[in-house]
């Protein structure tokens, strides 16, 4: 097995609307995930509303995107920098209430990061996908 999913979503009625966050935990550094997420990320771009990309790695860019058949016009690439981390962009990505998805990479995320970012998609009712290693 070389990547795990875990459901943060706190929300189990059928008529919940708030979103929810995921995390991919990729158990193997050494083998890509992208195989798996550039066909998700093309068939997410689809959607009515903005798709963020926040920290993504440097394989997954304009060119691999495009290939992919991701509509680049939906998308927002957003990069940590030393005034925002990740973690802020993402959390700030979620509660934009412009963003049906965001997907964000990470080294690291603990418990609280973890909440900051499923509150920001609940409140905002947009998908949050985490992905990290192992």
């Amino acid at each position: 097995m070389h990547a795990t999913a875990l459901d943060y979503g706190t929300n189990t009625s059928a008529a919940s609307t708030g979103g929810r966050v995921t995390e991919i935990i990729q158990h193997n550094g050494d083998i890509s995930l992208s195989p798996l997420l550039l066909p998700m990320l093309a068939q997410l771009s689809r959607q009515q509303r903005w798709l963020a990309l926040v920290g993504a790695p440097a394989e997954i860019d304009r060119s691999a995107l495009s290939a992919a058949g991701v509509a680049l016009d939906r998308i927002w690439i957003l990069r940590p920098d030393s005034k925002h981390s990740t973690v802020d962009l993402a959390r700030r990505a979620l509660s934009a209430d412009t963003c049906h998805t965001v997907v964000s990479w990470h080294k690291y995320l603990d418990e609280g990061e973890i909440g900051l970012l499923q509150q920001a998609a609940s409140l905002a009712d947009v998908q949050g996908i985490v992905v990290r290693s192992h």
